[in-house]
């Protein structure tokens, strides 16, 4: 089969290529392609969904922190000696 790419998808396709990682372009649509099935078939479940909603509502409420003063917390906690 043969397949018309975009400029921008053949770039993609030999930047795969060019690491070494696959031997040919087929092996580079097939890594693709099952990849996207992956993606596709990733969903969150009902507690992961529950949450991320009590999160938003956390949010709205002002109860949250800036993640500048998180980073740093946690820096000092773990990466300093």
């Amino acid at each position: 089969m043969n397949v018309a790419l975009r400029p921008e998808t053949q770039r993609l396709l030999d930047e795969r290529l060019q690491t070494g990682r696959y031997s040919s372009a087929a092996d580079v649509v097939h890594a693709a392609l099952v990849a996207l099935g992956e993606l596709e078939d990733l969903k969150l479940d009902d507690e992961a969904m529950d949450a991320i909603d009590r999160a938003e509502d956390q949010i709205d409420r002002g109860e949250c922190r800036d993640w500048a003063d998180v980073r740093e917390q946690v820096r000092a906690k773990f990466l300093s000696k």
